[in-house]
């Protein structure tokens, strides 16, 4: 017999793989070189009470003192006795599982502080109630009946194929070794000569057979009223009956009311789902740690739907203003439309709508504002230039000194011929 638990409980020193002396697997408490038990790494010992605490990665700043264990055991049947039940089982006869990576599931820490097993019920559960109620727990008798039918039918089918036949006056062929008549077989090609009084009756069950198969229609009829499955979601209702699309959705209303119905008992339990998946990518440190991000499941159309028409009032209603671009995206990507991520193909639309990017621009100003609308990456910085003082800029006319210009000294004449004197104006003819 097997038993995998779960259990929360008090925090507790490290343990690692080990050997019983009969060779059995099982979890060993670590100890330091002093003797003393380990503890995990991050988890803190509170001198005074003795509480082991350790924070997780979806609380941070919230210290915990409580993580889940599991066990994963066998025992033999002729190990257990009378007095055993599945709370009492032996723990010395017991042989733990090893994982692949070789830890023995013998109270193993999991490192989280909640059972990872979210129960799904079917519908919503009465005040006092857990497991909801099945689907076809109302139509149990009407699945029986139509189970019974059926075998009918097939009995009433085969006297249908083969009747029974009844011959009177017939010169049936004779056995010559014992002298009696031989059996009469029914097959393709068979002539019996009768006298003139001779007759062949045969028993007819086709009206038994007709009867039945309307009986199967008819319990089926009513298991897709029962069940609100109706019979256009069981595919049995006929194509031509239903005049244009509207009466193919009324027809399917109780269909959708029972979806409804299930998605709502689940809308619940899909969030806590989502977020023990988000846990224990942290508790894995898969994933950075955080409080847990709010998540929900979101069901496409479980009916036929006209896409042209969705995609239609989309369009219409995204340019009459009164839709933005993210409930026309999620509109398609309920109707079917392959769109896998809603913020993704929003993306990639604003890319390309380069005439709402021109409309920012006029209506802002802001360039900036309009390449993050394009998802371009910021432009480099334009280069700023200097500007001049304007009474620093040389007005039109003859040039004239400034007024702080002081005259040079007058520079001695050279005797004619003397050449190459350095002066204070350089060299140079004097």
């Amino acid at each position: 017999m097997r038993r995998i638990t779960y259990e929360l409980g008090p925090i507790g020193a490290a343990t690692a793989p080990g050997r019983t002396d009969d060779g059995r697997a099982v979890r060993e408490q670590v100890v330091g070189a002093d003797g003393d038990p380990v503890l995990v790494v991050g988890d803190t010992l509170d001198p005074v009470t003795g509480t082991v605490t350790r924070i997780y990665p979806w609380a941070p700043g919230k210290p915990s003192s409580t993580t889940c264990y599991l066990t994963d055991a066998e025992w033999l049947l002729e190990d257990l006795g009378r007095a055993h039940d599945v709370f009492s089982l032996p723990a010395d006869k017991a042989s733990y599982r090893v994982r692949s990576d070789g830890q023995v599931l013998d109270r193993l820490d999991l490192m989280h502080d909640f059972i990872p097993v979210v129960h799904i019920p079917n519908t919503i559960p009465d005040v006092g109630e857990h497991w909801g109620k099945s689907t076809l727990a109302t139509v149990l008798q009407l699945l029986d009946e139509l189970a019974a039918t059926d075998t009918d039918s097939a009995s009433a089918s085969s006297t249908t194929g083969t009747p029974i036949v009844a011959l009177a006056g017939a010169r049936l062929p004779i056995d010559r070794s014992t002298g009696q008549p031989l059996p009469v077989r029914v097959e393709a090609g068979t002539v019996w000569q009768l006298s003139d009084s001779g007759r062949m009756d045969t028993l007819d069950t086709s009206a038994q057979l007709a009867e039945l198969r309307q009986r199967v229609d008819h319990l089926l009829d009513r298991l897709a009223a029962n069940t609100r499955l109706t019979a256009a979601g069981l595919g049995s209702l006929d194509p031509a009956k239903l005049p244009n699309g509207y009466s193919l959705q009324v027809a399917l209303g109780p269909l959708d009311s029972l979806v409804g119905a299930l998605r709502l008992a689940r809308n619940h339990k899909y969030q806590l789902l989502l977020r023990m998946v988000q846990r224990l990518h942290q508790a894995g440190q898969e994933w950075p740690a955080g409080e847990s991000l709010p998540a929900r499941l979101i069901f496409g159309a479980h009916t036929p739907t006209d896409r042209t028409t969705v995609l239609n009032d989309a369009v219409q209603g995204y340019e009459a203003g009164v839709f933005s671009l993210e409930t026309v995206v999620r509109m398609l990507q309920e109707a079917g439309y392959p769109i896998e991520d809603i913020a993704d193909e929003i993306e990639r639309i604003q890319k390309r709508a380069f005439d709402q990017a021109a409309r920012l621009a006029d209506a802002t100003g802001d360039n900036k504002a309009v390449r993050e609308y394009l998802g371009l990456p910021e432009a480099d910085p334009t280069p700023t230039v200097p500007l001049v003082d304007p009474a620093k800029v040389p007005q039109p006319g003859p040039p004239t000194s400034p007024p702080d210009a002081k005259p040079l000294p007058p520079t001695p004449l050279q005797p004619p011929g003397k050449t190459g004197i350095l002066g204070e104006a350089g060299p140079g003819p004097r």
